[in-house]
């Protein structure tokens, strides 16, 4: 492997530039480990879960569980593999939009 290339959790290669995004995902590397220790339907029943408990829990409780959803979409984010210009800027607003909608909820 050359100096200065990762291995994701799916395998494919995460070349390290050096930025943030690099630093973040070597921080993250201990989750994403965790994450890819867990049966494949799990995060097909989480985050669909999360969202909907989170839209319907009124106040504080449906904001916190938004704010855990966004978290977990940024981290989903920084796994996978990069793709077109238009493909990560969909992954970014996705995560931000829920969470706007989580402090949102917090704030009303």
């Amino acid at each position: 492997m050359p100096v200065g290339e990762a291995i994701s959790p799916r395998g494919t290669p995460m070349r390290d530039d050096g930025g943030v995004d690099s630093k973040l995902r070597q921080r993250s590397a201990v989750f994403f480990l965790y994450l890819q220790q867990l049966p494949r339907w799990v995060p097909l029943v989480v985050l669909p879960a999360l969202l909907i408990a989170g839209l319907a829990a009124p106040g504080v409780a449906g904001g916190v569980l938004l704010a855990v959803l966004a978290f977990l979409l940024w981290f989903a984010f920084l796994a996978a593999p990069a793709r077109s210009a238009s493909h990560r800027l969909v992954r970014i607003v996705v995560p931000a939009v829920i969470l706007a909608v989580a402090v949102g909820k917090l704030v009303s």
